[in-house]
């Protein structure tokens, strides 16, 4: 993809966007992803985070009366396209699967606003898939939270699939949350609902991975150290080695070195 080097990142979302429950700021996940794009790209990068706590997609969310408003569809002008990004992670569609909403109407408002964004912005699109919760406690407790509380892992698995198809209809990227997370419970936060800061932190590592595999512009910091540096073979590794793996790795050098222009 020809995007980049990002130098605006708009983060559009609920409260795990926001970076709830991370216990260091730096854990966030999308600081993770903004770390790791400043350290790999040439260009400084701002990040504008617009996610909402407690937000829905839109006012036809069942959740939408219990919400914090407005919803996204309500906002992403203002706190997106009004910002001019060069890259949008949109992570929107947990609150709307736990209160039920029904998908075919929650794809719809996605498409809407992924489109209009793309359109309005000219930005790269990173669209992130439904995160693995914990069903039955803490804040997926039916008994304690009935309004959000409306879904299954099977509902769960279509929120996740219907997020990628729609990255792939509109050339977006999709990251697999629940992939990343592998149906690990430990990354989750005691609430059951909300990430941790393993799970931020992984979260963050695999929307980077997505966006760095398909970007070529992430890499070129890196070709350019290359350059500089004239990192190869001969100046590179070893760290946390002793004198015994040194002694050996001198001693094989000369077979793998023959081809390379002293």
């Amino acid at each position: 993809m020809e995007h980049g080097p990002f130098r605006k990142l708009v983060v559009l979302g609920d409260s795990i966007a926001y970076g709830m429950c991370a216990a260091e700021p730096e854990n966030e996940w999308n600081q993770v992803v903004a770390d790791l794009l400043r350290k790999f790209q040439d260009e400084p990068l701002e990040v504008f985070n617009r996610g909402l706590p407690a937000g829905v997609i839109s006012p036809r969310c069942p959740g939408y009366g219990e919400s914090a408003k407005p919803s996204l569809l309500e906002r992403y002008q203002q706190h997106c396209i009004d910002l001019a990004p060069d890259l949008v992670i949109i992570a929107e569609g947990l609150n709307d699967m736990r209160s039920g909403m029904p998908l075919q109407e929650y794809v719809e408002d996605l498409e809407t606003i992924v489109s209009d964004i793309q359109a309005g912005t000219g930005a790269l699109v990173v669209l992130l898939g439904a995160y693995h919760q914990t069903y039955g406690v803490g804040a997926n407790d039916p008994e304690v939270y009935p309004t959000w509380t409306r879904w299954s892992y099977d509902i769960s698995k279509a929120y996740n699939l219907a997020i990628k198809l729609v990255a792939e209809k509109h050339g977006a990227i999709f990251a697999d949350a629940q992939q990343i997370m592998g149906g690990a419970d430990w990354l989750l936060h005691i609430d059951a609902a909300h990430l941790n800061d393993l799970g931020h932190v992984l979260i963050g590592q695999g929307i980077f991975q997505a966006i760095a595999t398909r970007c070529e512009s992430v890499a070129d910091k890196t070709f350019r150290v290359i350059d500089e540096k004239d990192v190869s073979i001969l100046n590179t590794g070893g760290t946390d080695t002793d004198d015994d793996i040194q002694q050996l790795w001198a001693a094989a050098l000369s077979r793998f070195t023959d081809h390379i222009d002293e």
